[in-house]
């Protein structure tokens, strides 16, 4: 693979293509995992002859994976602001990544469910990506990218395992995620009780782009908020139960909601599918809750003719930069705007990327 950002934007990842358990409710399953290069200082302590020399040891050694070897070693430093944004939307880097990006690099394979990002918070994020709810296919990518990278010596203890940046993912450095969407929760207003849970049983909620980022589209990353003392099959094993019982508590809101008001419901619904397949301008924002509103209602079995593939893909597409690549185009706040209406309307058409 290169990287050509206008070829990698006709080709969605794989793992937006609605397949998996419980697709129509999970989007996708991530896992991260953490580690540090033995005789390092942390890359926030790290000046940039250091952090360059991180950067070769860990790109040699990826070139010899089976994963990265004939994938190049994308340099943040060398990128438009625009491509960097690009590999954001596609969560295939943190925002922290985008910014002071010299001695930089992320590297992917072409199904995108792989990736290595070096010299973020730790000199190694190793991600493994999987569509719907499928921890154990994100882990197996994750963690056989970590095993193909062995022969780095890691900064570990004897008493805390590996060493991290943030005292949160020492022990394993493992962090489980999935993409999920709630709008029953919302509506039903359980969704602060839910959060409340989550955070006393060592899970976190966040927004659509991780720590810090706003919740859009009734879209949340939930994940473990711990890893030290805890096994990495326990890790997995926990947030799958977890997002299991959260799976259930949205189809339970979502059903009583139905029971309750469903002519609102539907209306609602029917009022989205409707803006979105005539609408001549939108806002990300708003296109987003359109969005949600349609994913409900093909959930619920409303509308049958579209796929939540075809929504999956929406969701990144309709972002800034991807819609600017698409277009091979650089543009402002209200020519994205009527680009993204565009773009909606062919898809719910049945036209591809």
């Amino acid at each position: 693979m290169n990287s050509d950002f206008d070829a990698m934007v006709k080709r969605p990842p794989t793992w937006l293509d609605g397949s998996g358990a419980d697709s129509e409710i999970v989007m996708s399953s991530r896992v991260r995992v953490a580690r540090n290069v033995a005789g390092h200082r942390f890359s926030h302590y790290c000046d940039g002859e250091e952090l360059s020399d991180i950067l070769r040891t860990v790109e040699e050694a990826a070139r010899g994976t089976a994963v990265f070897a004939r994938n190049q070693c994308i340099a943040m430093g060398r990128i438009s602001t625009l491509d960097r944004q690009f590999l954001a939307e596609r969560h295939l880097v943190s925002r922290e990544f985008l910014f002071n990006s010299a001695h930089r690099a992320v590297m992917l394979n072409a199904l995108e469910d792989t990736c290595l990002m070096i010299n973020e918070e730790d000199h190694l994020r190793m991600q493994g990506f999987a569509a719907g709810f499928d921890l154990e296919r994100a882990f197996q990518r994750a963690a056989g990218l970590g095993e193909q990278l062995a022969e780095l010596d890691m900064a570990f203890s004897e008493r805390f395992g590996y060493l991290t940046a943030c005292p949160t993912n020492l022990g394993t450095g493992l962090r489980v995620s999935v993409l999920i969407h709630l709008p029953g929760l919302v509506h039903s207003k359980e969704i602060n009780k839910l959060l409340e849970s989550l955070r006393k049983l060592n899970h976190v909620i966040r927004g659509l782009y991780g720590e810090g980022s706003e919740v859009m589209g009734n879209l949340f990353q939930l994940s473990n908020s711990a890893t030290l003392g805890t096994p990495e099959d326990v890790i997995v094993k926990n947030l799958r139960e977890m997002v299991t019982k959260v799976i259930g508590f949205e189809r339970k809101a979502r059903d009583m909601l139905f029971r309750k008001a469903r002519r609102l419901l539907e209306d609602k619904v029917w009022r989205a599918y409707g803006l979105l397949r005539y609408a001549r301008s939108v806002s990300t924002k708003e296109a987003l809750s359109l969005v949600s509103a349609v994913r409900l209602g093909v959930g619920a079995g409303l509308i049958g003719d579209v796929s939540v593939r075809s929504l999956n893909q929406l969701l990144v597409y309709i972002q800034p930069a991807h819609l600017q690549k698409l277009s091979s185009a650089n543009m402002d706040a209200g020519e994205r705007d009527v680009a993204r209406a565009e773009y909606i309307r062919r898809t719910l058409a049945g036209s591809s990327v």
